[in-house]
């Protein structure tokens, strides 16, 4: 059969139209394939393109279709749309996507990496004794909580002597727990030098009893960014790399400066001195270690009367305190306290009320008054008494008065044995002696209250 020019322009022209639309779609790096798509944000792509390679362990497996900027008022990211090409491959979930390079000025492309499992070792105790089971859950210090972020799936026990120098710095025990986990939760990325421990979990969960937490180090703070199914990792340009060395660089040549002023000629002979200080002090420190040690040793026999001494001291003192606690849970002894402390209470309110009484302060008020005459008259008295004048003169008319008294009792005898004539004449004399008699009266008078008052006095 005989092709005519028509239908072969036409099937040119078709062939043509296919290759061409094959051409522009492999230069926009769009796939012709019924693959998975998938889209995922960066913040930066680093200068890849739509038709960058998609690779997964260093295997291609599908293309960059699409790269777009989306700017907002909130927030700008990249769009990066690619198509998985290869036949049976599914991106698993939590799976790291990175922008790498192929060589120092190869072209860019997109790397896929699926959950890998990590190591924790934890020391085994006394407190650890059952077998980590698989499928325990792990958790991760994010703020101030745990959060669920991945299982373990294996987990065993090994010699700390199977592990590497840098591992057996923190792991002081023999064994150890070698736990295998991966994270599942996307967006997470465990910090380095995390501390592992487990966590028992409540009676009602009795497939798992412990939960492996990770708390990352100190000044560290781990942090989850929710992109999806997987986790993004920005990449890093070679002027910041660049930067963060030259910063490093700065750091290390300042470091390097301090040590070398420190490690000057002058530090070094400061060094050597204080060498030769310590040395001559820690022979000085034996010398006086050595005496001391000697002055125990000849001390021994006090030192051990001494202790003896307080031995037999502390047993007095607890059989004294045995007593006093005898005496103090005797219900008598204090039934007789207490009674003895209730009367004395009773008697001072007894005596505040007494003293609380107008009378009783008047009273008081003239006791004191009349003390105080009493102490004037007293004094007046004994100030008579010490006058030797007027203590003469008193005797020699206590004296005169007897004698007159004696004469007087003499003439009345006498005056008995008169006649009539005589009683009268003496009558005369008596009445001539009447106001004498008045005088004598009124000075006995005043003599017997000075004899009142001696006899008080005395």
């Amino acid at each position: 059969m005989k092709i005519s020019p028509a239908t072969k322009v036409g099937i040119l022209t078709l062939i043509s139209l296919v290759i061409l639309t094959l051409g522009i779609m492999w230069l926009k790096g769009r796939a012709i394939s019924a693959g998975e798509r998938t889209e995922v944000r960066f913040h930066d792509v680093d200068g890849m393109r739509p038709g960058s390679a998609v690779q997964m362990m260093g295997i291609r497996i599908g293309q960059v279709e699409e790269v777009l900027p989306v700017i907002t008022d909130d927030e700008s990211y990249v769009t990066v749309k690619f198509v998985i090409t290869e036949d049976d491959i599914t991106i698993p979930q939590a799976s790291t996507i990175s922008i790498q390079q192929s060589g120092i000025i190869g072209e860019k492309f997109l790397e896929i990496t699926p959950p890998q499992v990590q190591t924790a070792l934890l020391p085994i105790n006394h407190h650890i004794k059952t077998i980590i089971n698989e499928k325990t859950p792990v958790e991760l210090l994010v703020g101030n909580e745990y959060i669920p972020v991945g299982e373990i799936k294996n987990a065993e026990i090994v010699n700390i002597k199977t592990l590497t120098p840098i591992q057996q710095e923190n792991i002081v025990t023999t064994y150890a727990y070698k736990i295998g986990y991966i994270v599942t939760k996307p967006g997470v990325i465990i910090p380095e030098d995390s501390i592992a421990s487990l966590k028992t979990l409540s009676a009602s969960n009795p497939n798992n009893k412990y939960v492996l937490r990770l708390t990352p180090p100190k000044d560290i703070i781990a942090q989850i960014s929710a992109n999806g199914k997987y986790t993004i990792v920005e990449p890093i340009r070679l002027k910041k790399f660049f930067d963060v060395q030259l910063e490093s660089a700065i750091a290390l040549q300042e470091t390097n400066d301090k040590i070398n002023s420190l490690l000057s000629e002058e530090s070094i002979d400061d060094l050597k001195t204080i060498l030769k200080n310590t040395k001559h002090l820690s022979k000085e420190a034996t010398s006086t270690l050595s005496l001391a040690t000697e002055l125990l040793r000849s001390s021994k026999t006090e030192i051990d009367n001494i202790s003896t001494l307080a031995q037999d001291l502390s047993g007095k003192m607890v059989v004294l305190a045995d007593n006093i606690n005898n005496i103090v849970g005797d219900p008598e002894v204090k039934n007789s306290l207490l009674s003895t402390t209730k009367s004395i209470q009773k008697s001072a309110s007894s005596i505040s009320e007494m003293l609380e009484d107008p009378t009783l302060k008047e009273t008081l008020a003239l006791v004191n008054n009349s003390a105080q005459d009493l102490s004037e008259i007293t004094s007046y008295i004994n100030n008579i008494t010490q006058d030797q004048e007027l203590k003469g003169k008193l005797d020699s008319t206590l004296v005169n008065l007897n004698d007159s008294l004696s004469k007087l009792s003499v003439t009345l005898d006498n005056v008995n044995s008169l006649n009539t004539e005589e009683k009268d004449n003496l009558k005369e004399i008596l009445n001539d002696s009447s106001e004498i008699s008045e005088n004598l009266k009124l000075f006995s008078n005043k003599l017997n209250k000075r004899f009142l008052l001696f006899r008080l006095l005395f």
